[in-house]
């Protein structure tokens, strides 16, 4: 009979604590704000994400460059969560991007904190 009775006990803990792990209320699938990139929005994604968390070596810093691009990543910036905004300092990278870069970096962020950013006018 107490057998019986530590057998129930640990049952009932087992599927008490097994239904929190079922039933969060969260979606479990998908890391890049539920899409499927494919093929060449994957390349650029990664290539962002890179650039992004500082993991790519880039171009010494161009001088002509460093206006245009400032104005476009103080715009990345400032779209950033106030999470992120801490711990990234975007602008720092004007005139060391190309263009693939920077559009990548663009992508990434818009993606990954579902950011629409709209067309910026030089």
């Amino acid at each position: 009979m107490k057998t019986l009775y530590i057998y129930a006990l640990i049952g009932a803990l087992f599927f008490s604590s097994s239904q929190g792990i079922f039933a969060s209320g969260g979606f479990g699938g998908g890391g890049v704000a539920g899409q499927a990139l494919r093929g060449k929005e994957r390349e650029k994604f990664n290539l962002g994400k890179a650039i992004y968390n500082a993991e790519v070596a880039l171009d010494a810093k161009k001088e002509d460059l460093v206006k245009s691009q400032k104005n476009r990543l103080e715009y990345l910036q400032g779209s950033l969560p106030n999470s992120e905004k801490g711990r990234v300092n975007l602008e720092d990278l004007a005139g060391k991007l190309s263009e693939e870069q920077i559009s990548a970096l663009e992508f990434f962020v818009s993606i990954r904190f579902n950011v629409k950013l709209e067309e910026k006018k030089d």
